[in-house]
């Protein structure tokens, strides 16, 4: 998905234009959807004030969001931060951009890839983000944000649901994962809400969530996290059908009996698989392992 609803129908629009700001946006700059770079543009103007009331943010934020699209949750969101860094990929709409946004000085507008960019050289840092998510890039994003932007307390995103469900999914369950113990260790659920397929233009063939996510104080990552924990977690379930033991020795080429004498002593047993882990278990299992990680 690649687009933010408006403020509102455009009262007084010509006769014969789309009154909804988006579909009047495409039709001035001629611009047709491309579906490569998951674009999906929000025709709902209700989900951008309801995506403003779960974010939250303070006169002295600073928003992020990714895959601004024609503008308008950009536009939403200069209104109720100090600054918005907007990322967009496709130069295409570029001009629309500029059409809805003038020459704002609180926008960082930034024509470029966000999976290019280091996060962690953004000036001013982020603090919220709010962005209807393309598909190809809601989970890297998300990943790479939670670690390299703890600045940023507050997230309301729109993605595909089956990237959500992975996000929220319980250990054991058949959607747990990776990114599902990563997510959990940084962040907080606390909304979580289906969204429409006639929200969108065009028409997904997707499911889509509205997802709001906290960074608490609470969380144990909130003032850093053990070396190598990333690491641990991608080897744990590198093979779903391997135990614990397997993953870890084969993914991190460590000794088998070594890993195994360290799960033991942690409580886990020969046949424990990562699936079977909570989040807050492979805190623990990182600490464990470090010395078999040194390089």
């Amino acid at each position: 998905m690649s687009e933010r609803s408006s403020g509102g129908g455009t009262a007084g629009s010509e006769p014969g234009r789309p009154a909804q700001v988006s579909l009047a946006r495409l039709a001035e700059f001629g611009i047709v959807p491309r579906r490569s770079l998951g674009q999906n543009f929000l025709i709902d103007d209700n989900i951008v004030e309801l995506a403003l009331r779960r974010l939250e943010a303070c006169p002295d934020d600073v928003a992020i969001e990714v895959g601004a699209g024609l503008g308008v949750l950009t536009k939403a969101l200069l209104r109720v931060t100090a600054c918005v860094h907007a990322f967009e990929i496709d130069r295409r709409l570029e001009a629309p951009l500029r059409a809805t946004l003038g020459d704002d000085p609180a926008l960082l507008l930034h024509m470029e890839d966000i999976m290019r960019v280091r996060l962690e050289d953004l000036d001013p840092p982020p603090t919220v983000c709010a962005s209807n998510l393309p598909y190809s890039v809601a989970a890297p994003f998300l990943a790479e944000a939670v670690a390299r932007l703890p600045e940023v307390r507050r997230y309301c995103v729109m993605m595909q649901k089956e990237v959500a469900d992975r996000l929220t999914a319980s250990p054991g369950g058949k959607d747990y994962g990776s990114l599902s113990a990563w997510m959990q260790l940084h962040v907080a659920f606390v909304d979580v809400r289906p969204l429409s397929r006639a929200i969108f233009h065009p028409r997904p063939n997707v499911d889509s969530t509205l997802l709001t996510m906290e960074r608490s104080i609470a969380h144990p990552l909130v003032e850093g996290e053990p070396k190598h924990l990333r690491r641990v977690i991608d080897a744990a379930f590198a093979s779903r059908r391997k135990t614990l033991a397997n993953s870890l020795a084969g993914a991190l080429s460590v000794d088998k009996q070594e890993v195994l004498a360290l799960l033991v002593a942690e409580g886990f047993t020969d046949r424990t698989r990562g699936e079977e882990l909570p989040p807050e278990a492979f805190l623990r299992l990182a600490e464990a392992v470090a010395d078999l990680l040194q390089s």
